[in-house]
């Protein structure tokens, strides 16, 4: 926490460390000064500011480790790939160090190292509620400065010619996601709000075909961008392997975005291509049928207020014990709007949990038939048709 609160301050890694490192050492030797033990986190934030404003006031050059100038040639990157992540990551840097300095420090503690609300507000000495509203303001302020960005970048790098015709128009249709007002970007909004202390993933629409499905009986439902890779047909897949590959643990994560299904014919009520937001949480406990219902009743009063949402089914998925459908009643029919489960020992074993002991869970909600029962439209078709935006 102290190297993160001092990149915020300071916009360099190694200052950061290095003020870091000095803040330790220094709290050590002044720690019989500190009367009362349950003050030590905001006591100990004032060093770290202390050593960030000696090295602001030194003006030191940035500085890299000696054995930076030891690296062997060959593992890293091609260099015009390296260049251009080297790029992004500037850009999304930049607009961190461009949110007002009480947001910089929040946001740099919550998504970059990983911190709880609750830690924050003891490191910060303001309440929780304080650092939750200045999250929601930075979320705003970075959502409209990379959305501009993004688009900026698309119009530099258009999608490669040699895409199958029917796969660019299908990444070339609308993003709701981003149309201000939009039911589907609203629903989206309101679940981030309602699971405010998760980690929030991006997932790329393309994935490799080899790793991306955990449903063997999806494959054939798949639309295929060449051998090797196919647009997603679902979210839970690449949620996990993100899960896994960054050390899994007991954490809560969540995404949103299109999925693509070759299988599904457009009708009134459902799409070839729709909107997922999905939810995954593993925990130092088990979990039970019980502790998914809560989760998803939650969602479902954050997204459909006022409205009856009951389990409805089983919901059978290889990596899922056990699981279930989630529905509403809707103009005299039940509509399955969701579908969860519990993950087996496998999986949890593969995030470094002890399944004997340990637990994960997770669902995803459709957007645009949730969309639908919340709007009570006629046709789902209408949420991708000019203006997108409702007007009654």
């Amino acid at each position: 926490m102290a190297y993160g609160y001092a990149y915020s301050i300071l916009g360099d890694f190694h200052l950061a460390e290095d003020a870091a490192q000095e803040a330790f050492i220094d709290a050590y030797r002044c720690l019989a000064s500190l009367r009362e033990p349950a003050a030590f986190p905001g006591w100990f934030r004032r060093i770290v500011l202390k050593h960030c404003d000696r090295l602001t006031r030194g003006g030191r050059l940035p500085t890299v480790p000696l054995d930076h100038a030891a690296t062997t040639a060959g593992r890293e990157p091609e260099p015009a790939a390296e260049a251009e992540n080297r790029e992004m990551r500037a850009k999304v840097l930049d607009a961190i160090r461009c949110l007002p300095e009480n947001e910089r420090a929040v946001t740099t503690l919550f998504y970059i190292n990983g911190y709880s609300q609750r830690d924050i507000s003891d490191f910060l000495e303001v309440p929780v509620t304080t650092v939750k509203n200045r999250l929601n303001a930075s979320r705003q302020r970075l959502r409209e400065r990379m959305i501009t960005m993004v688009a900026d970048e698309l119009k530099r790098h258009p999608l490669s010619p040699e895409f199958p015709q029917h796969i660019r128009r299908l990444l070339e249709l609308p993003r709701p996601l981003d149309i201000e007002k939009h039911p589907v970007r609203e629903l989206w909004d309101a679940f981030r709000s309602c699971f405010a202390d998760a980690e929030v993933v991006e997932l790329d629409e393309i994935c490799p075909s080899s790793a991306s499905l955990l449903d063997p009986t999806m494959t054939r439902f798949v639309y295929r961008v060449d051998e090797s890779r196919i647009l997603r047909p679902e979210l839970t897949s690449q949620l996990l392997a993100h899960w896994v590959g960054t050390g899994g643990g007991a954490r809560t994560l969540i995404t949103c975005g299109r999925v693509f299904r070759a299988d599904h014919h457009p009708t009134e009520t459902r799409l070839s291509v729709f909107h997922q937001c999905e939810l995954f949480s593993a925990r130092e406990e088990r979990v039970e049928l019980a502790d998914l219902d809560a989760l998803v009743k939650e969602a479902a009063a954050a997204l459909l207020p006022g409205l009856e949402f009951l389990p409805d089914g089983p919901c059978a998925y290889p990596p899922v014990s056990e699981g279930r459908y989630y529905g509403s009643p809707w103009r005299g029919r039940e509509l399955h709007m969701a579908g969860g489960g519990v993950f087996n020992d496998e999986c949890v074993r593969k995030g470094n949990l002890a399944p004997e002991r340990c637990g994960a869970m997770g669902f995803a909600f459709g957007l645009e038939r949730t969309a639908q029962i919340r709007h009570d439209l006629d046709d789902v078709r209408t949420l991708w048709q000019p203006p997108y935006v409702l007007t009654k």
